[in-house]
C-alpha cells in the first residue's frame, strides 16, 4: 500500500514545485516591466522638467551664426569642437529656419531619437526565439535603464547634445542588427553603409562603428567583396572626417592633461577609470559621506573598469576566433553593441588625450560607458539562460543593479533642474545684455576667450531673434511702458518682494545691477515675465521666474526648491538715486500693482 502511495507523493511535490517555479518566473517579468516602465516614466518626466532651455553652453549658437551668411550645406559640413556634425546640424537648421531656434522643439527630436535606438535594441530581444519570456523581459529592463538612466542626463536633458549622440546611437545600432544579412542583397548592404555614415557624421565618437563592422563582418564570415567595401567605406569617412574644416572661432584650448599617450600605463588606467565611471556614480549616490571626487581618486575604480573588459574579452575574444556570434540575437545584439562601445571608449580616450584633459569620470560620458554596461548586462541574461543552477542569480541581477542605479537615478532629478535654473538665470543675463561682476571675476583666464566669443555671438542671434531671443524680451528695455503695452492694464494682486543683490556691467560698458525676490498673482499663481521699470515709466531690464512651479516643487520635487522659486532681472544703465519697480508682464498685460526694488 506505502509503495503505490509513494510515486503520488512525489508526483504531488515535482507539481507543486513546478507550480512554485511558473509562478517564480511570471513574478520575475511582471517585477522586471514594472521597473522597468518605472524607470522610462521617471526618466522621460524629469528630462523634460529639467531639460535645458537654452543653447548658451551648446555649439549651435555657432552654427545659426554661421548659418546667417551661408547655406545650410556649407554650414552642416563643418567640424564643432573636433566633432563632424552633419547630419544633427540639420535638425538645427531647420529648426533654426521654422522654429527660430527653438530648444523644446530640439529636446523632443533628441527624445525620439533617444526612444528609437531603445526601440531597435529590443527588436531583436523580442524576436529571439532561443530565450524565454523572462528573459525577454528582463532585457526589456536592462535595456530601458541603460537609456533612460538619470545618470545620463547632461547628454539626453539636452537637446543639442542628444540629438548628436543618439543620431549616432541609432545609426550604429541599425548597422549591426542588419549585417548579417548583407550577404543576402545589396539594398541592405547600402542601408548598413548609410546608417554608418550617418554615426559617423552624427558625432566623432560614431566612427567606431567602422572598426565595429569589419570585426562583425569577419565573424560573420561575410564574402569578402562585402568587407573590402566596408574597408573602402571607412576610409572614405576617414578621409572626408579629416579634410573637413573647422567652425571658424577666435578661441583655442591648450592641452593641460598630465597624462600622454607615451605612457602607456597611464592611458590604460584612464580608461579602465572611463570603463567604470558608471559604477563610481553609482556607488557615489549610495555613500554620501564621501564625496565623488575623494571616490575618483580610488585606484579600485580602475580595477572595477579592468574586471570588466576582462569578462567582456572573455566573452567577444571566443566568439572571435571561431568566426561565430552564436544564433540567439539577443547573444549577437549584445555582442555588437559591447563591441561599439569598446570602440566608442577607446576613441574618446584617444582623441581626449591627443588634444584635452580626458576627465574620464566626466558626466558627459556616462552616455557611452553605460552601452558598454547594458550590453554586459544582456550577456549575462543570454548566458544565465544556458545554466541549470545558475540560471536565478543572473535573473535577479538586472534587479540587484536596478536597485543600485536608484539613487543616482534618483539624485539626477534634482541636478537637473538646478542646472536648468542656472541655464535660465544665464539666458535672463542675456536678454538683458548684462552680467554682474562677481560671475566675471571666476571666468578662468583659460575661458576668458570663450566668454568674449559667447558675447559676440549673443549679439548676433539678438540682431536675428533667434534661441532666448526669439521672444522680443529685449526689444522692450529702453522703451516706455505705453509705447510696449499701450493701455493694457489689469488688477492681479501682484505681491512680493525683490532687491538688488549684484551688481555688473552691460555689454556697452554701462552699469548694471541683479535683481532677485519673489511674486504671486492671485496669491497662488506665479508671474513668469516680468518688466523693470524707472520712476519715468521706462523699461530698464526685464525679468523671469524660475520654471517651477509650487504644484511642481510640490508633486515632483517634494518642496526642496521652494527656495528657488523667484525671479531673477537686471537693470540696465543702473543708477542708485533712481526709484524703481517690477511689475509683472504675462501676456503683454502689465499688472496694476508694483513691487518696489529695495536698494
Amino acid at each position: 500500500m506505502f509503495a503505490t502511495k509513494l510515486p503520488r507523493c512525489a508526483n504531488s511535490a515535482q507539481h507543486r514545485m513546478h507550480g512554485f517555479a511558473r509562478m517564480a518566473e511570471r513574478a520575475v517579468q511582471i517585477f522586471a516591466i514594472l521597473i522597468g516602465a518605472v524607470f522610462l516614466l521617471s526618466g522621460v518626466v524629469y528630462l523634460y522638467l529639467g531639460r535645458v532651455t537654452c543653447l548658451v553652453g551648446g555649439n549651435f549658437w555657432s552654427v545659426y551664426a554661421f548659418a546667417g551668411n551661408h547655406t545650410w550645406l556649407q554650414s552642416a559640413l563643418l567640424k564643432q569642437a573636433g566633432h563632424v556634425t552633419f547630419f544633427p546640424s540639420f535638425i538645427g537648421l531647420a529648426n533654426l529656419r521654422f522654429f527660430h531656434g527653438d530648444v523644446q522643439m530640439l529636446f523632443f527630436a533628441g527624445l525620439g531619437l533617444l526612444f528609437i535606438t531603445a526601440s531597435l535594441l529590443l527588436i531583436p530581444v523580442w524576436r529571439d526565439k532561443s530565450v524565454t519570456l523572462t528573459a525577454k523581459t528582463l532585457s526589456t529592463l536592462v535595456v530601458l535603464l541603460g537609456n533612460f538612466w538619470m545618470g545620463r542626463a547632461s547628454i539626453t536633458a539636452n537637446g543639442e547634445f542628444n540629438c548628436d549622440t543618439s543620431l549616432a546611437t541609432a545609426g550604429a545600432v541599425l548597422a549591426v542588427l542588419l549585417i548579417p544579412k548583407m550577404h543576402c542583397s545589396w539594398t541592405i548592404t547600402a542601408i548598413v553603409v548609410c546608417a554608418a555614415f550617418v554615426s559617423s557624421f552624427s558625432f566623432g565618437t560614431g566612427l567606431a562603428i567602422w572598426p565595429t563592422l569589419l570585426l562583425l563582418g569577419w565573424c560573420l564570415r561575410l564574402p569578402r567583396r562585402t568587407i573590402v567595401l566596408i574597408g573602402i567605406s571607412a576610409l572614405a569617412a576617414a578621409v572626408v572626417y579629416a579634410l573637413l574644416p573647422g567652425l571658424p572661432s577666435s578661441y583655442g584650448m591648450q592641452k593641460e592633461s598630465g597624462v600622454s599617450l607615451h605612457n602607456p600605463m597611464g592611458v590604460l588606467t584612464e580608461f579602465c577609470r572611463l570603463v567604470a565611471s558608471p559604477v563610481l556614480f553609482t556607488i557615489a549616490a549610495w555613500r554620501e559621506a564621501k564625496t565623488l571626487t575623494d571616490l575618483s581618486q580610488s585606484f579600485s575604480i580602475a580595477l572595477i573598469g579592468v574586471a570588466a573588459l576582462t569578462f567582456a574579452g572573455i566573452v567577444v575574444i571566443p566568439r572571435m576566433l571561431r568566426r561565430d556570434l552564436g544564433k540567439s540575437t539577443l547573444e549577437s545584439t549584445g555582442l555588437s553593441l559591447l563591441i561599439f562601445s569598446l570602440f566608442a571608449l577607446v576613441l574618446i580616450t584617444i582623441g581626449r588625450l591627443i588634444s584635452f584633459n580626458l576627465a574620464p569620470f566626466a558626466p558627459r560620458y556616462l552616455f557611452w560607458s553605460s552601452l558598454f554596461w547594458t550590453s554586459l548586462i544582456l550577456l549575462g541574461i543570454e548566458r544565465g539562460e544556458h545554466l541549470q543552477w545558475g540560471r536565478w542569480p543572473t535573473v535577479l541581477l538586472p534587479f540587484a543593479i536596478a536597485i543600485l542605479a536608484w539613487p543616482a537615478h534618483y539624485q539626477a532629478w534634482f541636478g537637473c533642474k538646478n542646472a536648468q535654473i542656472l541655464y535660465d538665470k544665464d539666458a535672463t543675463a542675456l536678454i538683458n545684455g548684462a552680467v554682474e561682476a562677481q560671475r566675471i571675476e571666476m571666468i578662468p583666464p583659460q575661458f576668458k576667450q570663450i566668454f568674449q566669443e559667447r558675447v559676440h555671438l549673443a549679439s548676433q542671434l539678438r540682431a536675428r531673434r533667434l534661441d532666448v531671443f526669439a521672444d522680443g524680451l529685449q526689444d522692450w528695455i529702453g522703451l516706455r511702458e505705453a509705447d510696449v503695452f499701450g493701455g493694457r492694464h489689469t488688477p492681479e494682486a501682484l505681491r512680493g518682494q525683490c532687491s538688488i543683490d549684484a551688481l555688473g556691467q552691460c555689454d556697452n560698458g554701462a552699469p548694471a545691477a541683479r535683481v532677485s525676490g519673489r511674486a504671486l498673482k492671485h496669491e497662488q499663481s506665479i508671474p513668469w515675465t516680468l518688466v523693470i521699470t524707472d520712476s519715468k515709466g521706462v523699461i530698464r531690464g526685464v525679468a523671469r521666474s524660475a520654471r517651477i512651479s509650487p504644484f511642481v516643487n510640490r508633486t515632483f520635487y517634494q518642496s526642496k526648491f521652494t527656495a528657488k522659486i523667484g525671479f531673477v532681472g537686471y537693470i540696465r544703465d543702473y543708477n542708485p538715486d533712481l526709484r524703481y519697480v517690477v511689475r509683472s508682464a504675462d501676456n503683454l498685460t502689465l499688472s496694476d500693482e508694483v513691487i518696489p526694488v529695495q536698494h
